[in-house]
């Protein structure tokens, strides 16, 4: 985040002594435009696209000692000629971070910035890769004795709720549901200790462990019966859209950027949990009556397609760029 925009600027310079030019730039969060700006001034129009935003990242640690982030985002927004977000849940979340963040400041806050920024800025969701045709009948058609199986795919550290995902997997063993389950993802030399404890408690419910290549992920998602968060830090989630196009049935919390993104099927609310008890209470449910829980994941199936998917999408941000450019 700090050395980048000094690459790219001579990046850029050696580019143009080439000969080549270019209509917009588009880049992202991770990038400090404004000293991008500094070093490279007669850059064109500038779509910046937060992925996440600092102001709302999880920390580790109860009080934030570096605002450098932060501002960064500030700064970089305040540059831009359009600002794209995700979802509503991270713009939303951006504006009152900078809300927020500005009543620490001793003297001269630049308030105007948060009408400035939400002046220029918009939701534009990603895309994702449509795949073969969805079983809309996959969860009825499970046999009452066999498991509900359930994916669980993230990055393996603490933002992602590994503890919580222990608590919803044990007390589901003392329930007797009979559930298996995929737990899948990058990891990293180091992990949470949580992991290590379901690998230890729950090896026989275990069907995947670990990173698993993309074929194999879409083979997962097309026979899942559940898609599992237990996330405390989620924008969009894009594993979650892409098992609700796969006719996964999603449980996750109602938190973050999920109750928006399910808000336009109302039985979805249904799926939301609040408690690791209220999720593990869903998912039972599911396994005990499945034709409860067959018609809203075949609605939020179909819409989920309709919404993101990638021509869908693409088509909405190049007609944005477009208009942006004066074309």
């Amino acid at each position: 985040m700090r050395h980048s925009p000094i690459e790219f600027a001579k990046q850029i310079t050696e580019l143009k002594q080439t000969g080549q030019s270019w209509d917009a730039v588009v880049c992202t969060d991770m990038l400090d435009l404004a000293t991008l700006k500094g070093l490279y001034p007669n850059l064109p129009p500038v779509v910046l696209y937060f992925h996440e935003n600092q102001f709302e990242y999880p920390n580790r640690h109860a009080k934030r000692s570096d605002l450098h982030f932060p501002f960064t985002n500030l700064t970089s927004a305040l540059c831009a000629d359009e600002v794209w977000f995700n979802s509503a849940f991270n713009l939303t979340s951006m504006l009152d971070g900078i809300t927020a963040t500005l009543k620490l400041l001793p003297d001269y806050p630049p308030t105007w910035s948060v009408e400035a920024i939400g002046s220029k800025s918009l939701v534009q969701s990603p895309g994702i890769e449509i795949g073969g045709e969805v079983d809309s009948q996959r969860i009825l058609s499970r046999a009452s004795a066999d498991p509900i199986k359930i994916v669980w795919a993230a990055r393996w550290e603490h933002d992602k709720g590994p503890d919580l995902l222990l608590e919803v997997l044990n007390e589901l063993k003392t329930q007797s549901v009979n559930f298996s389950i995929s737990i899948v993802g990058q990891q990293y030399h180091r992990k949470p200790e949580a992991f290590e404890q379901i690998k230890d408690m729950h090896s026989d419910q275990i069907a995947d462990w670990g990173f698993v290549p993309r074929t194999t992920y879409d083979q997962l998602l097309s026979k899942a019966d559940v898609f599992l968060s237990t996330a405390n830090h989620e924008f969009f989630g894009l594993s979650f859209v892409e098992s609700i196009s796969h006719g996964c049935c999603p449980v996750v919390p109602n938190a973050m950027a999920y109750p928006g993104l399910m808000q336009p099927i109302f039985e979805a609310k249904t799926l939301l949990y609040e408690t690791s008890a209220q999720a593990v209470e869903i998912i039972a449910s599911i396994w005990r009556t499945p034709e409860r829980f067959q018609a809203v994941a075949s609605k939020l199936s179909s819409h989920f397609i309709e919404t993101y998917a990638w021509p869908v999408r693409a088509a909405a941000m190049d007609d944005r760029i477009a208009a942006l450019i004066g074309n």
